[in-house]
């Protein structure tokens, strides 16, 4: 079997993790819509499956969203494009890859293994008791 680096592990969220995203007008400007809520279903280094009530437009060749959310401690501010979108529970689900970044995937990588780590050491705590 062929190993792929560009592959990564997907990590799905027990509660889905609240997020803050702005769809970015590529006119020249970089101008950004107002903010709007949504959630990550699961996240990898290379990307996301979030959901939002928004039923954001794909008509144009690709839409782009500046999104800002904390897996564990640090703010995670990045920008990418929806790839794919679903109708899903009175909203819509949308795949979502992130721009290419070594520091940002590795960040994302770090605040996960804070993030599980945190979950076991709970888990454990409670059982303890």
């Amino acid at each position: 079997m062929l190993y792929k680096r560009t592959e990564y592990f997907r990590y799905t969220f027990g509660k889905p993790l609240e997020a803050e995203f702005r769809i970015v007008v590529e006119n020249g400007t970089d101008v950004e819509s107002s903010p709007g809520e949504c959630h990550l279903i699961d996240i990898s280094p290379g990307g996301a499956k979030l959901f939002t009530k928004f039923d954001i437009p794909l008509e144009r060749e690709s839409v782009r969203l500046h999104i800002k959310f904390t897996l564990y401690e640090k703010l995670i501010d990045l920008q990418g494009v929806i790839v794919w979108k679903k109708p899903y529970s009175g909203g819509y689900m949308y795949g979502y890859d992130f721009e290419e970044d070594v520091a940002i995937e590795q960040l994302i990588v770090e605040e996960l293994k804070l993030r599980r780590r945190s979950e076991i050491d709970s888990v454990s705590a409670t059982t303890e008791d």
